[in-house]
């Protein structure tokens, strides 16, 4: 994991004002100007260091010169352990406020786009646009887990007895369905020119400091113990596919007429969801265990924007496709991850709720992963400069079983396959 304290000299302003936009709490006061602090500092101590290996380097000279007496040459000796000393201890320094300067500088957030809305948290998000009409129904919406439960498409108490809440069994069609979900929208963003990916589902705890926001990220991700007879470290159980794809570049830099780069992962995720104790407990909405797609793109800087855009226009069609009402968000400065310049939410209507409820998340994160993990590219001058990285949900599989059941069940409970979909499945209804 890199981190860059110059960085936070050439932008403290804007570093600042993030830090007040997103309403963070730092774990010290003044966090930038105690980076840059330690930054001077560190580098007096470097100069310190270098001159001081110098003056060992001439006094080793002359010792090795001397045809003195012992007792001028032990004199000389006494010297070099003493610079020696010093140098250690000063080395010993440099670390201490080198790990400290990290610590604060893996804390920063990213530097917020001056186009993302104000406030605290989601009842700031502005609505840009929806899409579709909601029907009126003449019988009572079943949610997902009553009507799943009884139809047997569902089993929630059987897993809170064998791994514990927040888990499912799913059944029957609603597997073929999930599935199908899965083979769509893969298909979909494929044919936008993303390669398709299955990426391992753990990574290491250095790694995954470089990809998330550990101080505030951390307690949502289950770790998995390594092996203690070889030393195997432990390691994290992913909670997002984009994650270890964007890990895979790491230390690498990539050829300007390669970029962008777009990908599209499928995956579990595993996330502890801790804070969220209350909220979703019934049925597969909030869980901690899910499958989902992903976009990802690495770009150059000039790229991002449109890009951004892009990722959301791909997901978009296949909601229009599924016709399924939704609505896109910006989301506020209190409400968007810690890691992102902007970001967008898909919301569709569950009929069952009577609301919008997120079903996608697009981040612009400019360099902030890249700067991390040294992700780079030559430019044609030669220059390499940090890529930027994007992310965006392609379909959450669970969220978006319980939207078409919601949306496409009948009277009868009996749910219709959206069209789209029947290719995928070899039926029509469930």
């Amino acid at each position: 994991m890199h981190y860059d304290l110059n960085y936070v000299n050439e932008n403290k302003e804007e570093l600042v004002s993030s830090i007040k936009r997103r309403f963070l709490i730092p774990p010290i006061k003044n966090p930038v100007d105690k980076i840059i602090e330690l930054n001077e500092t560190i580098k007096k101590l470097r100069k310190d260091v270098d001159e001081m290996r110098h003056q060992r380097n001439v006094v080793s000279m002359k010792f090795s010169k001397q045809k003195e007496k012992v007792e001028s040459k032990e004199m000389e000796r006494m010297k070099i352990r003493k610079l020696m000393d010093d140098i250690k201890n000063r080395e010993n320094e440099i670390a201490l406020k080198e790990e400290a300067a990290k610590k604060l500088f893996l804390w920063l957030p990213n530097v917020i786009s001056k186009e993302t809305p104000d406030g605290k948290d989601d009842t700031y998000n502005v609505e840009i646009r929806k899409f579709g009409k909601i029907a009126k129904r003449n019988f009572e919406i079943k949610n997902h887990i009553d009507l799943g439960e009884r139809r047997d498409l569902i089993d929630v108490e059987s897993a809170a007895r064998v791994v514990g809440s927040r888990f499912f069994y799913l059944k029957g069609r609603l597997v073929q369905l999930a599935l199908a979900l899965e083979m769509y929208s893969i298909s979909k963003i494929a044919e936008k020119g993303y390669t398709p990916v299955i990426p391992p589902f753990m990574l290491k705890k250095e790694v995954y400091g470089g990809i998330a926001h550990m101080a505030t990220f951390e307690d949502a991700l289950y770790k998995v113990t390594g092996l203690e007879d070889t030393g195997e470290e432990d390691r994290f159980l992913i909670s997002t596919t984009e994650h270890p794809i964007i890990a895979r570049y790491a230390d690498t830099n990539i050829s300007e007429k390669d970029l962008p780069i777009k990908l599209v992962g499928v995956s579990p995720a595993f996330r502890k969801e801790a804070g969220a104790h209350g909220k979703d407990t019934k049925g597969i909405f909030r869980l901690h265990q899910f499958d989902q797609t992903e976009q990802i793109v690495f770009c150059k800087p000039e790229d991002s924007r449109k890009l951004h855009e892009e990722m959301l226009s791909n997901v978009e069609e296949m909601w229009k496709e599924l016709d399924v009402p939704y609505r896109v968000v910006d989301c506020s400065t209190g409400d968007m991850g810690i890691r992102d310049v902007h970001q967008y939410d898909i919301e569709a209507y569950l009929y069952s709720q009577e609301k919008y409820r997120e079903v996608g998340s697009f981040d612009d994160t400019s360099d902030w992963i890249a700067r991390r993990l040294n992700i780079r590219y030559a430019n044609n001058q030669g220059n390499k400069k940090y890529v930027n990285t994007l992310d965006g949900t392609g379909l959450p599989i669970q969220r978006t079983i319980i939207a078409i059941m919601d949306t496409y069940q009948d009277k009868d409970g009996v749910i219709k396959v959206p069209e789209v979909l029947v290719k995928y499945t070899g039926f029509k209804e469930i």
